[in-house]
């Protein structure tokens, strides 16, 4: 679906955005809000949603668009016409849409994204904007540097609007686009600084200290990063949190010792860094499905040892 130029860009994107609410309304999912600015110069618009477990399909709109995850989320699906993909969503994740392209979603957990609808006159006289301007290709599950704060400021906006609202998500919403065109201008700009190398360091302070409670800082300090700058680099590198990554360690671990030691329970969760045998039960459960002695008898390896 092309733009066409004698319709004023204002109506172009209030029609993008009724769209794409009808779409999400039948697969159970709710517009909170969307604000533009009033007037001719208008080039983009800001909405906010939550939606329910769900299969969207979404039509061609004549408007560009991009979204931004604000919950983790399972979401598989892609572009019509091409082979559908699975992605394991973060926050902040970002998912580009050109004008003219129909999609097809799906969602396993209740959500909330952010959505910047945007027509080529809101990057006029632009250059750091042309990679979006004339992208044909959509872009999926893309992390893009210094989007968060933006994201965030943009999403409580809109959660809380007022008389300065329109003018306020406007600002916000190009800011971030702009962020965005130069990533894709300038991939190697924002080069994930975690290499091979630091990763498998990583790896070996947590088994080195996993008894001990780890924290974001101390990864941060292996790694030679600032805390905040580390966890998001983590994220995009791995696809986990660093949360996340210490506690699958725990738990190889965990299950190694179960399958191949006799150590009671609780000396297994103390030697693994488990804050309590409850602690260690629920996290068994959650990634094995099963308790930590119904797993050993499962699971055992030969004949079990002591150490």
């Amino acid at each position: 679906m092309a733009s066409d130029p004698d319709i004023p860009t204002p109506r172009l994107l209030r029609e993008g955005v009724d769209v794409y609410a009808r779409a999400l309304g039948g697969a159970g999912g709710n517009e909170l809000e969307a604000q533009m600015r009033n007037d001719d110069r208008t080039a983009a618009c800001a909405a906010i949603y939550a939606s329910p477990p769900y299969d969207l399909q979404v039509p061609a709109l004549s408007v560009s668009r991009v979204s931004v995850n604000l919950t983790r989320a399972h979401v598989s699906g892609g572009a019509d016409g091409e082979r559908h993909r699975d992605y394991e969503a973060l926050r902040y994740s970002t998912f580009l849409v050109p004008a003219g392209m129909p999609v097809a979603w799906r969602k396993d957990a209740p959500s909330r994204h952010l959505t910047i609808y945007f027509h080529r006159d809101a990057f006029a006289g632009s250059e750091d904007a042309g990679a979006v301007i004339d992208r044909e290709q959509p872009l999926f599950n893309a992390r893009i540097a210094g989007i968060r704060p933006l994201a965030d400021q943009l999403a409580a906006e809109l959660d809380h609007p007022d008389g300065l609202t329109a003018e306020a998500t406007d600002s916000l919403g190009r800011l971030l686009l702009v962020r965005l065109a130069r990533q894709l201008r300038d991939p190697d700009r924002n080069a994930n600084p975690l290499t091979p190398r630091i990763l498998m360091s990583l790896r070996d302070y947590v088994v080195a200290h996993l008894a001990e409670r780890i924290l974001v800082a101390d990864l941060a300090r292996v790694a030679g990063l600032p805390p905040n700058r580390f966890a998001q680099a983590f994220s995009d590198r791995v696809r986990v949190s660093p949360h996340q990554f210490v506690l699958g360690v725990r738990l190889e671990r965990a299950a190694q010792l179960l399958r191949t030691s006799n150590r009671d329970l609780v000396e297994v969760a103390q030697d693994c860094g488990f804050a309590n045998q409850q602690h260690f039960s629920n996290a068994m459960r959650r990634r094995f499905g099963t308790t930590p002695s119904r797993y050993r008898r499962l699971h055992r390896e030969g004949p079990a040892v002591t150490g």
